[in-house]
């Protein structure tokens, strides 16, 4: 047998150097992404990310391989800090999420679109003068928030304008029967804000809503500083006043961060599956039904009593399994349809957007 000599030689990382597609970073690569420092995401705007990283904002590039991960407010991240002049920060690996909040464009669209990561409580706005509608956008919202594990909190604001008993429905119906939290303010009077604000101690918080509700009238006095843009909405629309989803941190409060989003004009469930519906309602989910997958829609063995359930919030759930069925026997409403701008957008972004971009707001 032949004898080979076999020197061994030492050579030292090229930290330039990048391994050929399709195959995998060597172990001394996957050691330094975790050594990079771990942040989190408070701004995300095309191909950059804002990072909070040991109490400073680290302006980081989202680009390359990254580019296809979902990243969102809210997302905790590995940023690889500059080792020279000139260099930049970047991305280079987003973190397991413990709550997510998504939507869809539409309900006959599957493709989710992060809304916020990591977030602990989403706070639903509606207006005290169009609480009919509020209540059917609220519905989407808490499905969305209960299937992401994301703590549904509904704010009547503008409770300057509302309606007494329309208020104290949605007291009884959403406080009472789904055990949410209800706060009541006005960013007119300023009544209720103080309770909000406290609300919000100790949490990354999404304020949500849709066009008109008030929400950046409310983000202005929790934030006095970041002194937003309020527009006139009349009843066909206006101005956009928050063109992308960020985070603030709430000045007299310890680790409490609002995530402002903007006003979205569909808020669609496409995502889920029928099966996954009962159990986003915390009315329906305690029900000892003979099957365990029961719709409680009609089936032999359901143990859902109607009489038990406030009839507004029964149709609620009849409305979005049809819908989410795709079913044709209930008008799907209008926060589960895209307007056209939006389809538009959703189909030249092929569906993979990864968190909201411009909406209307105020």
């Amino acid at each position: 047998m032949p004898n080979f000599d076999v020197e061994l030689i030492e050579e030292e990382w090229d930290d330039d150097f990048r391994p050929p597609r399709g195959k995998q970073y060597s172990v001394a690569a996957a050691d330094r992404i975790e050594q990079d420092p771990e942040g989190q995401v408070v701004a995300v705007d095309r191909g950059r990310v804002m990072v909070l990283v040991d109490g400073e904002i680290v302006d980081a590039a989202y680009g390359g391989s990254m580019r296809r991960r979902k990243v969102a407010v809210g997302d905790r991240v590995r940023v690889r800090l500059p080792r020279s002049e000139g260099e930049a920060s970047r991305l280079t690996d987003v973190l397991e999420r413990t709550s997510v909040l998504e939507r869809t464009s539409d309900d006959e669209v599957s493709q989710a679109r992060l809304v916020a990561a990591n977030v602990d409580q989403a706070v639903v706005v509606l207006a005290g003068d169009h609480l009919e509608a509020g209540t059917r956008f609220l519905d989407r919202v808490a499905v969305a928030c209960e299937h992401g594990h994301v703590a549904p909190v509904v704010c009547v604001n503008k409770l300057d304008v509302a309606d007494a008993d329309e208020v104290a429905r949605v007291q009884s119906v959403y406080g009472d029967g789904a055990g949410y939290e209800v706060l009541l303010t006005s960013a007119v009077t300023g009544e209720g804000v103080d309770e909000l604000r406290w609300r919000l101690e100790g949490c990354w918080t999404v304020l949500t809503g849709h066009s008109g509700v008030g929400k950046s009238s409310l983000v202005n006095l929790l934030v006095p500083d970041l002194d937003q843009a309020v527009a006139e909405v009349g009843r066909r629309g206006g101005r956009h006043t928050t063109v992308a989803a960020r985070a603030e941190p709430v000045p007299g409060l310890s680790d409490a961060w609002v995530v402002d989003t903007p006003g979205v004009r569909s808020f669609g469930l496409g995502h889920l599956a029928e099966n996954q519906l009962a159990g986003a309602f915390p009315e329906l989910r305690d029900l000892n039904c003979d099957h365990h997958d029961c719709r409680h829609d009609g089936e032999p063995g359901c143990a859902l009593d109607p009489a038990a359930l406030p009839a507004s919030r029964l149709a609620a759930y009849r409305r979005l399994l049809s819908s989410v069925r795709g079913d044709d026997a209930w008008e799907r409403d209008e926060w589960g349809r895209a307007s056209d701008d939006e389809a538009d957008e959703a189909r030249d972004a092929g569906g993979a957007e990864g968190g909201d971009g411009v909406g209307d707001d105020v």
